[in-house]
């Protein structure tokens, strides 16, 4: 038996903090790598580019952090919203989150993007990678 993303999220830590509390959603320590990140962009929340998205770096025992958020853009502003954070979890948990999320969403291909940033050996050159792909937020990440 499988079990459910809920089951799966009471066996990790989790941390709810306002985004006025955490000025940097991710942290990237000595040694630590930025993982991936997945972006879910609805077709009915397109209009108030609305995205759920979910930030991973891989820790240096192996183990990866999550950062999952709600983000759109107010009259400009980019906003974020109903962040959560788990501090430590498995691979295997991680991409079970990732699947939950998708069929649970019923998330077409046309509304899921996965940026893998773990081919890249240097955070500068993950960060480059995220400059070319449009993808840098550096208010969100440190």
């Amino acid at each position: 038996m499988i079990p459910t993303m809920k089951k799966r999220i009471k066996n990790v830590k989790r941390k709810k903090s306002q985004p006025k509390d955490d000025n940097y959603l991710l942290q990237i320590g000595k040694g630590e790598r930025l993982y991936k990140f997945y972006y879910f962009r609805p077709m009915a929340g397109r209009r108030e580019h609305f995205e759920y998205r979910i930030l991973t770096k891989e820790k240096t025992n192996r183990m990866f952090e999550m950062v999952s958020y709600n983000f759109k853009i107010v009259s400009g502003v980019p906003q974020k919203s109903s962040v959560t954070r788990v501090p430590e979890i498995s691979k295997s948990q991680l991409e079970d989150i990732i699947q939950n999320v998708v069929r649970k969403t019923n998330t077409g291909p046309d509304e899921f993007e996965e940026l893998d940033l773990s081919m890249f050996s240097t955070i500068d050159e993950q960060l480059e990678s995220l400059k070319q792909h449009d993808r840098v937020d550096t208010m969100y990440i440190m």
